[in-house]
């Protein structure tokens, strides 16, 4: 495990995405997270969204499931879930700014609230499925997060998760000078090893159904990102001014985008997808 004692906690992970907020949605789109090329000939939006319909695919996702996404950014993937599989989906974003863009894009079975999902209000076995993609790598406390997943599913449900890892036989060249500066950059307190992440998901009473290591598919994203950011750079002042001028202790992430391209060619990051059930006896 690489672990960042100077973790600032929800406040920091929230000023991450709301000062990046333009740049996140410039670069990438309103689903903030990789692109899946599982194919590998898909174009990037294509690839992006495949990522969430791969894992509404593992859930088995019907019409009137509901759905409690965790960490649901701009919303994207929840009003996709609501619109190819009729789901109700509840989001949860700690970004004032991703919950104002969803809240422009209204939809009658996607609610986003801005708030921590540890504060939330949600009644025990209250969904049918729990889905994160590349959320809960920013929680200080992961086990608590699949106790409370526990408790939030029905007996059966399902929960699927996307999550960054570090690769067990990490070199220590990459551990200093590359895992331990997304940690800090990224704003997360962690990155575990696959190994790990089964050994919480498991300790929390889950039965792990499907697991999968996609690094492969996935690093593709940073490549398309840094270049899309030096092309902004060089016609876009605004993307000048920030780097060069701004305040905002943020825009570091521009480094990192070139240190995740580093770790996923090196083979230092990998990126695990769980599927795990609630025992239909739970």
């Amino acid at each position: 495990m690489i672990s960042d004692p100077g973790f600032r906690g929800t406040e920091g992970v929230a000023q991450h995405y709301d000062q990046l907020d333009s740049f996140y949605r410039d670069l990438w789109g309103e689903h903030v997270h990789h692109g899946f090329w599982e194919r590998g000939d898909e174009k990037t939006a294509e690839a992006v969204a495949h990522l969430s319909h791969y894992m509404a695919g593992l859930t088995k996702l019907k019409a009137g499931d509901r759905v409690c996404d965790v960490g649901c950014g701009y919303g994207g993937t929840a009003r996709l879930l609501a619109d190819s599989y009729g789901a109700t989906v509840r989001g949860y974003t700690l970004s004032q700014e991703q919950a104002a863009y969803s809240a422009l894009r209204p939809h009658e079975q996607v609610e986003i609230l801005c708030r921590d999902f540890f504060a939330h209000k949600e009644r025990e076995a209250s969904f049918d499925v729990l889905l994160s993609i590349e959320c809960i790598e920013h929680m200080a406390d992961k086990g608590a997060f699949f106790r409370e997943a526990w408790r939030l599913l029905v007996p059966g449900g399902k929960m699927a998760l996307a999550v960054w890892s570090e690769a067990a036989q990490a070199s220590d060249w990459s551990k200093k000078h590359l895992l331990l500066p997304i940690c800090r950059e990224g704003r997360m307190p962690d990155l575990l090893s696959g190994g790990e992440w089964r050994q919480l998901i498991e300790q929390a009473g889950f039965q792990i159904t499907h697991q999968s290591e996609h690094a492969r598919q996935v690093k593709k994203t940073w490549a398309i990102c840094a270049g899309r950011l030096a092309r902004k750079l060089v016609v876009d002042p605004t993307y000048r001014s920030f780097i060069l001028l701004a305040p905002s202790s943020e825009k570091i992430f521009a480094l990192t985008l070139l240190r995740l391209w580093l770790a996923f060619e090196n083979g230092a990051m990998k990126y695990w997808i769980f599927l795990a059930e609630k025992p239909l006896a739970a």
